[in-house]
This record gives C-alpha cells, sequence and structure tokens, in this order.
C-alpha cells in the first residue's frame, strides 16, 4: 500500500517525536504549530532550550538527501517562527532548530540524520 504526502508525514513526524522523547529526553511541548512565517513540525524542550524540529520523510534514499531538502529561504522562515515562538515566554535561556530526515520503506525506516540548522 502506498501512503500519501501527508500520511508518510505524519508517520515521520510520529517516529521522530519518540526518538526526541524516548532516546534524547526532550519534552515535546507542540505538534504543528502554525504562524504566519510558517509551521513548526515539533516544539521540544532541550532542559532550558527551546528546540523547534523539522522533519523531512522519504520513501527513498534515490530522493536526495532529506536534510539537504530546505533551502535557505525555508530555513529563514522557520527560524522566524521558532522565534515568534520563543517571544510567547522568557523561559527559555537559549533556541535551536534542528532537522531531522527519516527514510522509510515498507513500513521500516531504512535511513536517519538528526542535524542543527541554527545556531550553527
Amino acid at each position: 500500500m502506498q501512503l500519501g504526502r501527508r500520511e508518510l508525514g505524519a508517520l515521520g513526524e510520529s517516529f521522530v517525536r519518540q526518538y526526541l522523547e524516548r532516546c534524547l529526553g526532550w519534552h515535546v511541548i507542540e505538534k504543528n504549530w502554525r504562524t504566519r512565517f510558517g509551521e513548526l513540525d515539533l516544539v521540544a524542550e532541550n532542559e532550558d532550550e527551546l528546540v523547534a524540529v523539522e522533519v523531512k520523510t522519504r520513501t527513498s534514499p534515490i530522493e536526495g538527501d532529506s536534510v539537504c531538502a530546505l533551502r535557505p529561504a525555508q530555513i529563514a522562515r522557520l527560524v522566524a517562527a521558532l522565534t515568534a515562538y520563543a517571544a510567547r515566554s522568557d523561559r527559555w535561556s537559549a533556541v535551536a532548530l534542528d532537522v531531522v530526515g527519516v527514510t522509510w520503506q515498507h513500513g521500516v525506516v531504512v535511513g536517519f540524520r538528526h542535524e542543527r540548522l541554527y545556531p550553527h
């Protein structure tokens, strides 16, 4: 059965949420938070740091590196959205933007990459 884009994206976000919470010990506080700058897939807390996580899910490694799929303009919009989210509270001493690429084939994760995009 072929998954649609939305289903594949939701599957990837769910997988990444579990990774962040179970493996890294982060607390996901928002999912698909929308602002005029765009949508943040996941917003998590890591001690006193606020981290927006962009999830890129692919079904084939041939489609290219999902982490490299973000263009500079997209990164700028995500940082603007993250800044807008962080302005809602003063409880975070630092903010960051991460991207997690997931390659999913036949119901199994066959590729995974987590990188920090901002700050460099």
